[in-house]
């Protein structure tokens, strides 16, 4: 299997129509951690000061790191946003993902906004990807969900499904998929 080749894709000048960001609650072990920097940080021995500074930088890193970690659904593509100093964008194309899903972590049973989100792709390198304790994951799979039934290559998407339970072959799936592009193709003219 080959390994997801990831590119460094230039942010696009298409506006999201839907983003996704972290809930709130992934935020309190970090700023725990701030706090407790604080307070070392006030001690009068150098070490536990240096140590203070250390705890301290670390939350803040991490509070930076996850307020950055972003997916964000244009029209055509789903870029997923990571990086602090350096942002980098990976975009993938709506047509590539055949399915999304949330699903519910521990803490979903106590805030009704937070799940995961699940994509599937159709490409072979790439099996799909996963965004974790999402506010509103129904709002953005919903989103997804219907850019990605409202493409042509829908059609293909069911019949990639059944590839995947073995209702049909690899061969038979290429040679449907070939017949859907050469529509596709024949289509524009």
């Amino acid at each position: 299997m080959k390994k997801d080749k990831k590119k460094k894709a230039k942010k696009h000048n298409h506006q999201p129509v839907v983003t996704a960001k972290k809930h709130w609650i992934v935020y309190i072990v970090p700023t725990l951690f701030v706090c407790a920097g604080i307070v070392l940080v006030n001690n009068d021995t150098t070490f536990f000061k240096a140590a203070g500074l250390a705890v301290m930088l670390f939350g803040f890193y991490q509070i930076l790191k996850k307020a950055n970690e972003k997916w964000h659904l244009t029209d055509h593509y789903l870029v997923i946003e990571k990086g602090i100093l350096s942002k980098k964008y990976e975009e993938v194309s709506v047509h590539d993902i055949y399915k999304t899903h949330t699903n519910n972590t521990r803490l979903s049973k106590y805030f009704s906004n937070l799940g995961n989100i699940n994509t599937r792709r159709r490409a072979d390198d790439c099996s799909g990807f996963s965004h974790s304790n999402i506010a509103d994951p129904e709002l953005f799979s919903k989103a997804l969900e219907l850019r990605v039934q409202s493409l042509p290559s829908h059609n293909l998407n069911q019949v990639y499904e059944l590839k995947e339970k073995g209702a049909i072959s690899e061969k038979e799936y290429n040679l449907i998929r070939l017949g859907h592009i050469t529509q596709q193709h024949l289509s524009k003219f």
